[in-house]
């Protein structure tokens, strides 16, 4: 959604709302929430993609501003395509602490998960296919609670408080770690 407007020597000034916020539910024009339909998201995209492509600019630079915002529309529909990103992006939009400033695990995730792995090694090395879905399947299964447990904490009325927010952070930490 760009904005024209003439300056007082009469030359076209551009400013978008896309340019100015790192906010990807911003950018498509969504409401932030974590449980989203990627569907949604795709159509948000589509609108502004068709808008905003080069080919329809009127003249080389509103073509080279439109490229610029597009790259932005397609970074956010990726990064709320995303489960983990759209977590980070939500916790971050609620005011709670980034990864950076917030590393902790929840107690025996380490030792569990270490023990997980292990078994998986072992499953692997004995060509155990039972062992490994049983596996797979655990880990299918412990995303699925990380997604639920997230959706929960994060997408309430009223908004997440500090402990919400907190608990939300370990919970993507978990996730991201198991993911590896």
């Amino acid at each position: 959604m760009l904005f024209r407007s003439e300056d007082s020597l009469g030359r076209r000034a551009v400013s978008s709302v896309l340019a100015m916020t790192s906010d990807p539910f911003r950018v498509l024009g969504l409401e932030p929430a974590f449980e989203l339909d990627p569907e949604q998201v795709r159509k948000a995209t589509l609108v502004r993609s068709a808008r905003l492509h080069p080919d329809r600019a009127p003249d080389p630079i509103t073509a080279a501003e439109n490229a610029s915002v597009l790259a932005q529309v397609n970074e956010a529909a990726s990064t709320l395509l995303d489960d983990l990103a759209r977590a980070e992006v939500m916790i971050r939009i609620h005011g709670g602490p980034g990864p950076s400033e917030d590393r902790t695990l929840p107690d025996g995730f380490l030792e569990d998960i270490l023990a997980t792995r292990l078994e998986l090694e072992e499953a692997v090395a004995r060509g155990d296919d039972v062992g490994k879905e049983t596996l797979r399947s655990w880990a299918e299964a412990e995303w699925t609670e990380r997604r639920r447990r997230v959706a929960a904490l994060i997408d309430r009325d009223p908004a997440p408080g500090d402990v919400e927010l907190r608990e939300a952070r370990r919970e993507v930490n978990r996730w991201r770690s198991e993911e590896h």
